[in-house]
């Protein structure tokens, strides 16, 4: 009720004006309040990712190791709402693999709150040489702008237990998407929220994108050192309600991973998906600006796996 009466005080322009940087930090504060539930369903995100890599290390050394193509999802809490559960992502990433006549794929998240590329660099650092042998492996790099407002620090990895051999380690329970359940904000607290973002985020973008973009370069070149296709990859926009306003930003981190193509395409088969921008998914499928609600999830998903499967190879006969 509070979010609809909002959104009819702010269909007046005079009282929008009035309304506006009110509007901006309350969704600001919804915003920053929005991951404290993290912890409610179960481990970190942080420590999650390394349990991940932990079970991918044990499957890569197991007899037999592990075989076929292995995706891995890099990205902030925007990557992890976008996708519904990395069960299903295989199961859907195999079916249509299957379709296609490719090798059958299987498909991990490692992305989590305030995950910067430094922290990206850490997990690529951490996966196992030759993973999906004859096949390798892809990873994608979310290149959202939520992910280049802050310096690309590293982050201690969590104590796990190491994992015990022939004994596959099983995951802690993870609460993975921290926005079921919630109505999307109103349309007029996302309209601050872009506003917010150009006064707010723009410079702190300006100020890290150098070491962001250095960042990313390291991270593409690990991937290729250790046999694995680096694919750089747009995260989630809410395109229909940010139309042009966030146009700077994003043309600046688009042209920058078009030179990385121009420089590493041929070279380590390095790829550039851009599937932010076409507003097939509603305004209302996304809780904010960049943070997807299940239905979108869906959408973002499946068209995610019809680019995903174009890049993985055919099976051989």
């Amino acid at each position: 009720m509070v979010l609809q009466t909002l959104d009819r005080v702010f269909s007046s322009p005079a009282r929008a004006s009035l309304l506006l940087i009110g509007l901006a930090g309350l969704a600001a504060v919804l915003l920053a309040a929005a991951p404290a539930t993290a912890l409610a369903g179960g481990v970190s995100d942080w420590q999650h990712e390394w349990e991940v890599l932990r079970l991918v290390t044990a499957l890569q050394h197991r007899m037999p190791p592990l075989r076929g193509p292995v995706i891995v999802d890099l990205g902030d809490s925007v990557t992890r709402e976008s996708i519904t559960t990395d069960g299903g992502w295989t199961t859907q990433l195999r079916a249509r693999a299957g379709q296609a006549g490719k090798e059958l794929p299987r498909a991990w998240t490692l992305a989590g709150h305030d995950q910067t590329f430094g922290m990206d660099e850490q997990l690529v650092d951490a996966l196992p040489a030759g993973l999906g042998g004859r096949y390798h492996g892809i990873v994608l790099i979310g290149v959202g702008l939520s992910r280049f407002i802050g310096a690309p620090y590293a982050q201690p990895p969590p104590a796990i237990t190491p994992a015990t051999p022939g004994v596959l380690p099983a995951l802690s329970p993870w609460r993975r998407h921290l926005y079921d359940g919630r109505l999307p904000l109103a349309p007029a607290l996302k309209r601050a929220l872009v506003a917010s973002w150009r006064e707010r985020r723009w410079a702190a973008f300006r100020e890290n994108a150098a070491a962001n973009f250095n960042a990313i370069e390291r991270v593409v070149r690990t991937c290729a050192a250790k046999g694995l296709r680096p694919v750089l990859i747009d995260q989630p926009l809410n395109t229909r309600l940010v139309g042009s306003a966030l146009w700077r930003p994003r043309r600046e981190i688009r042209s920058r991973c078009d030179e990385f193509v121009a420089r590493y395409g041929r070279t380590f088969g390095l790829r550039y998906l851009q599937l932010a921008g076409s507003g097939t998914i509603p305004s209302s499928d996304f809780w904010d600006l960049h943070h997807l609600l299940r239905p979108g999830a869906r959408i973002w998903q499946s068209r995610l796996t019809d680019e995903l499967v174009r890049l993985v190879p055919a099976r051989r006969r």
